[in-house]
């Protein structure tokens, strides 16, 4: 679900078609930079162990560095005004799966479903 909320960012980023996001359009490596930051961004937010932006920028074998990650972050921040905790296929389901009754398919049926 993390690399789903990831791609949902750098969708989003790219639709806004702010200067940054054109730029992200027309040259690989700025797409990669926005990609990484946006995975980067989703584990921040939804995974139980976080990823260090140093750690990100030497997985990228020199790529990037910690400041360019920063500062896609920010300019992805700021071109989605924040919104980052938007809903899910799977936030979706588990919601609409909770609202079944108990007794229809029961609590490990209605799980099995998600």
């Amino acid at each position: 679900e993390t690399v789903l909320i990831a791609i949902s960012y750098l969708d989003r980023f790219i639709s806004t078609r702010s200067e940054r996001a054109r730029l992200v359009v027309k040259d690989r490596r700025e797409y990669q930079l926005a990609a990484m930051t946006s995975l980067y961004m989703a584990i921040k937010l939804f995974e139980p162990k976080k990823i260090n932006m140093k750690c990100l920028a030497e997985l990228s074998r020199g790529s990037y560095t910690s400041s360019d990650l920063s500062g896609m972050e920010s300019d992805l921040l700021f071109d989605l005004k924040w919104h980052l905790n938007g809903p899910t296929a799977v936030s979706f389901l588990e919601h609409y799966v909770s609202l079944l009754p108990v007794g229809t398919f029961g609590t490990t049926a209605n799980r099995a479903l998600i």
